[in-house]
């Protein structure tokens, strides 16, 4: 078992940066894939995501198709001591850079309550438990400890899957975790 969080969490992020755009891109499409053929997604109304940073797996064309499908997709917005709000977006155009050089919702989009849907979580290494460790900020952590309810449906490259992770009881589980070689049911 891991215990020094931030170490590990440094050690998979530069694998993951050592990965080439083609590599990512190749994964992010087979992960898409396998999550648009599931049942949640074709019950799902609304979609709460992110959008990608750096090499995380990139999820854009599972917007496009929920917007096609006439689904709602709301990405989060940060703000003080840590915590975050999702928003609906409409296209990309809503999107502008916030901190972390992460891309946000703007202005013009609406904030969202607690709604019956499925959160995309990224993060840094998961383990087959369920457990995440992400950047170390806690912004996912917060947010689903306001909203307990929602689905919380992780995505990840293989390479992230570790057996065991050290985690604090703050620290919030995965339901289900989806990676380019198969589904971890939680």
């Amino acid at each position: 078992m891991e215990t020094n969080p931030k170490s590990f969490r440094k050690e998979h992020l530069a694998i993951r940066n050592a990965m080439s755009e083609k590599e990512v891109a190749e994964k992010s499409g087979v992960i898409v894939k396998r999550l648009l053929q599931t049942g949640w997604y074709q019950k799902a109304q609304e979609i709460f995501a992110y959008y990608p940073l750096k090499n995380e797996v990139d999820c854009r064309a599972l917007f496009l198709q929920a917007w096609s499908d006439g689904k709602k997709i709301a990405l989060p917005r940060t703000r003080e001591e840590n915590q975050m709000d999702f928003y609906y977006i409409d296209d990309f155009m809503q999107l502008k850079e916030g901190a972390f050089h992460v891309m946000e919702p703007d202005e013009s989009c609406k904030r969202i309550g607690e709604e019956d849907a499925v959160v995309l979580v990224p993060g840094l290494v998961f383990d087959r438990k369920g457990n995440r460790y992400g950047y170390g900020g806690g912004y996912y952590d917060r947010y689903f400890a306001r909203f307990p309810k929602l689905s919380r449906m992780a995505v990840a490259f293989e390479g992230q899957i570790e057996e065991q992770l050290a985690v604090l009881p703050t620290d919030v589980r995965m339901h289900r975790i989806y990676t380019e070689e198969r589904e971890y049911r939680i």
